[in-house]
């Protein structure tokens, strides 16, 4: 009768499986692009007038310069997040990104008066990363569940990542009295960040990675 079916619990649906993030490569990869990414982001708005005015750019110009890093980024939010949507990998993405903050980075630390523009551009089509991280996270999960935790996940621990980066180079500049060796960590810090985003582009799903084997 219905008192039986009832206390017998047939109807009751499984409990579905803990998803384990931190159990996923992707994840991590994500995360680690999340906050390379931001710290090349916070470096750029917290110290790129000063390179260019310790270069011999006035601070008029210098301001405009950084302005022209942001603006670049806001068409780069609309059309880079369609591209990658409709791409099967989105790491070459990452790749060209990485390239062009490396190639900014290069010329800031060779000539950054010979072609500041050229240099400003560069490294704001670099900093459009961030909405290719958000677009990557939308599409490692199978689930709006998945997304949400995947999300929390590679954000917080990317912004973690991403804090000791405008202090370092900070420090690195008071204490050398010159702009070699903060650049030449920004320029080396593109190449984890590319690595971070060919993993973190790959197709993918956390699910598939994160739950328990098993049943475990």
């Amino acid at each position: 009768d219905g008192g039986t079916a009832r206390d017998g619990g047939t109807d009751a649906a499984p409990a579905a499986a803990p998803l384990r993030i931190t159990r996923s490569r992707t994840a991590w990869g994500l995360a680690a692009f999340m906050g390379l990414q931001s710290t090349a982001a916070y470096v750029t708005m917290g110290w790129l007038p000063q390179i260019f005015r310790d270069a011999g750019t006035s601070a008029a110009t210098a301001g405009l310069l950084l302005a022209c890093v942001m603006t670049v980024s806001v068409p780069m939010a609309f059309v880079l997040p369609a591209l990658a949507a409709r791409s099967s990998s989105q790491g070459r993405f990452a790749v060209v990104l990485g390239l062009c903050g490396l190639s900014g980075y290069a010329g800031l630390w060779t000539a950054p008066a010979a072609a500041p523009w050229l240099w400003a551009l560069l490294l704001g089509l670099s900093n459009s990363a961030f909405p290719l991280a958000l677009t990557m996270i939308g599409m490692r999960a199978r689930s709006s569940a998945g997304v949400v935790r995947l999300s929390a996940f590679a954000q917080s621990t990317g912004y973690l990542i991403s804090f000791p980066g405008p202090i370092l180079i900070g420090a690195l500049y008071q204490r050398t009295g010159g702009w070699d060796l903060p650049i030449a960590l920004m320029a080396a810090l593109m190449v984890p960040q590319i690595g971070a985003g060919l993993l973190a582009g790959r197709n993918r799903h956390v699910e598939d990675e994160a739950l328990p084997r098993g049943g475990a």
